[in-house]
C-alpha cells in the first residue's frame, strides 16, 4: 500500500506543476484504526475505521497555500488542484514560503527504526481488542481493594498507519507505523461525594511490548484509592519530585517557547536565551528522532527535511530553537525542525521511593489539572495533584493546589533526575527532584 501512496503523492505534485505551480509538497496519509472499551460489564464503545488523506502545499506566483482533501479519485484531483490553485493566486505575496533547499533531504537515515510489527498486526482484530478490554475490567475488579470501586473503564486499540511526502525539488520519502495500547480508569468511594479516579496505560509500537492487564488494572486502581481522603497544604515553598509520567507536561511547556512563530514575533521568554543558561547543570534535554520504536520517530520532519538528533538543552544551556524553513528564512537564519520528536533525559541513580526519601518532607506531584505558561514571560500556574511526604514516605493523598512560578527559575532549581523514564510516551523522561518550589493552597 505504501507504494501506492507514494505514486499517488508524485501524480499530485506532477498535476499541479502541469497547472502552473511553481512547487509544491505532497502528502498522502492512511490510517487504519480499531478500539474497543468496556464499561460496568458491558461493550461501551466499538470502532473500526480508515482514513486517506492528501495534503498538498502549493506555491504559486509568489505565494502559498496549504490544502487538504479526503477524495483521491482521479476525476477529483484535476478539480481540485485547479480550484486551490486558482485560490492561491488571490493571497499576498510572501518570499519566505519557498521549499526547504535540497541540502536538507540529504542524509536522510535509511535503517530501520522498527517502527512497525507485522507480528502485532496480524494478531490483532476487533474480537482480540473486545476480549483484552474485558480481561482488563476483570483484573481492576480483582485488584487489591477492588471492594471500593464504584466504576471501571478498559480499552485496548492500535493503529496501523502510512505516510509519504514528495517535495517538487527533489524529495521522496515513506514511513510506516504501529501502535498498540490499553488503559484503565477506576473510580472508588471516599468521603461524601467525593469519587477519585485512578487511571494508567501504556502505548507501544510493538505488541509484544504492552505490559500485562493486571499490571495496568492494579496501577490504576492503586492510584484511585491513594488519591482518596486529599486535602491542601497550606501556602508555601516545598521541595518536590514530579513523577516521570507526568514530567511530558513541565517539558513541553519549556519546548512550546522555542517554536519559530514564538521566537520570530518576540512572544517568547527565549528568545534571546540562545546560549545562555535556562535550567541547572544537570539539564540536559536531547531531541532524538531516530530513536528505535520512538513513538515520535521520524526521518523526515513536516518540511521534508531529514531530521537529526540535536541536543536542545545541555548542561543547562539553550542550544537551539525549534525552527521550521519558513520562520528560519524570516529570522535569516537557518531551519533546524518544525517541532520536538523523541525528548531523552538522562538517568541518575535512584528509583522514585529514592527521589522521595532524599526530599524528607515535600510534595510528590502525580498530576498536573489545567493550568498555563505565559510563553513571553515564562510565568506559569499549574494545579497539582499528588501525596505530602513526610520522613521520605508519602502520608496522604493532596489536592487543590497550585504550582507555580518562574520556568527558568524551576529548572534552575532541579536537584536530581531518578532512574525510571516513563517508556510509554515519546517524552522519555524520569522523575524529577526539585528544591523548594512555590506551591499555592489553604
Amino acid at each position: 500500500m505504501t507504494q501506492n501512496l507514494l505514486d499517488k503523492a508524485r501524480t499530485v505534485v506532477e498535476t499541479a506543476l502541469k497547472r502552473d505551480a511553481q512547487a509544491a509538497q505532497a502528502t498522502v496519509r492512511r490510517a487504519h484504526r480499531g478500539e474497543s472499551a468496556w464499561r460496568d460489564g458491558k461493550l461501551d464503545r466499538l470502532r473500526e475505521s480508515t482514513e486517506v488523506g492528501l495534503s498538498i502545499t502549493l506555491y504559486v506566483d509568489g505565494r502559498y497555500s496549504l490544502n487538504s482533501t479526503s477524495d483521491l479519485r482521479p476525476e477529483a484531483l484535476g478539480p481540485f488542484l485547479d480550484e486551490t490553485i486558482a485560490a492561491t493566486r488571490a493571497l499576498a505575496l510572501d518570499p519566505h514560503r519557498k521549499l526547504p533547499d535540497p541540502k536538507r533531504y540529504a542524509g536522510r537515515f535509511t535503517g530501520d527504526l522498527k517502527l512497525y510489527d507485522e507480528l502485532g498486526v496480524a494478531a490483532v482484530n476487533a474480537e482480540v481488542r473486545q476480549r483484552v478490554a474485558r480481561e482488563l475490567e476483570q483484573a481492576l475488579r480483582a485488584a487489591p481493594g477492588a471492594t471500593e470501586l464504584i466504576s471501571a473503564t478498559t480499552g485496548a486499540g492500535n493503529v496501523v498507519e502510512e505516510n509519504t511526502m514528495v517535495c517538487s525539488n527533489g524529495m521522496e520519502a515513506s514511513t510506516r507505523g504501529t501502535y498498540f495500547w490499553i488503559y484503565a480508569d477506576a473510580s472508588v468511594r471516599d468521603q461524601g461525594d467525593r469519587k477519585p479516579i485512578g487511571s494508567w496505560s501504556a502505548v507501544v509500537r510493538k505488541k509484544a511490548k504492552l505490559p500485562s492487564v493486571e499490571s495496568i488494572a492494579q496501577e490504576a486502581l492503586r492510584r484511585a484509592l491513594v488519591a482518596r481522603r486529599s486535602k491542601s497544604e497550606k501556602s508555601d515553598k516545598y521541595p518536590c519530585v514530579v513523577e516521570a509520567a507526568v514530567t511530558p507536561r513541565l517539558l513541553g511547556d519549556l519546548l512550546g517557547p522555542l517554536g519559530g512563530q514564538a521566537i520570530q514575533q518576540k512572544r517568547s521568554f527565549l528568545a534571546d536565551k540562545l546560549g545562555k543558561k535556562v535550567g541547572s547543570d544537570l539539564l540536559t534535554i536531547t531531541d532524538d528522532p531516530l530513536l528505535p520504536e520512538g513513538l515520535s520517530s521520524t526521518t523526515f520532519d513536516g518540511d521534508g527535511m531529514s531530521t537529526m538528533r540535536r541536543p536542545i538543552v545541555e548542561r543547562g544551556v539553550l542550544k537551539t530553537f525549534l525552527l521550521d524553513n519558513y520562520y528560519a528564512s524570516k529570522l535569516g537564519t537557518e531551519p533546524t525542525t518544525g517541532g520536538a520528536s523523541n525528548l531523552v533525559l538522562p538517568k541518575g541513580k535512584r528509583d522514585l521511593a529514592g527521589l522521595c526519601a532524599a526530599m524528607g518532607k515535600g510534595i510528590l506531584v502525580t498530576g498536573f489539572l489545567g493550568g498555563n505558561l505565559n510563553w513571553a514571560t515564562g510565568t506559569f500556574s499549574l494545579g497539582i495533584r499528588g501525596q505530602w511526604v513526610e520522613g521520605g514516605k508519602p502520608v496522604h493523598a493532596v489536592s487543590e493546589m497550585n504550582l507555580s512560578g518562574n520556568a527558568i527559575e524551576l529548572w534552575s532549581r532541579l536537584l536530581e533526575l531518578g532512574n525510571d523514564p516513563y517508556l510509554y510516551s515519546s517524552c522519555r523522561c524520569p522523575s524529577l527532584r526539585f528544591d523548594r518550589l512555590q506551591f499555592s493552597g489553604t
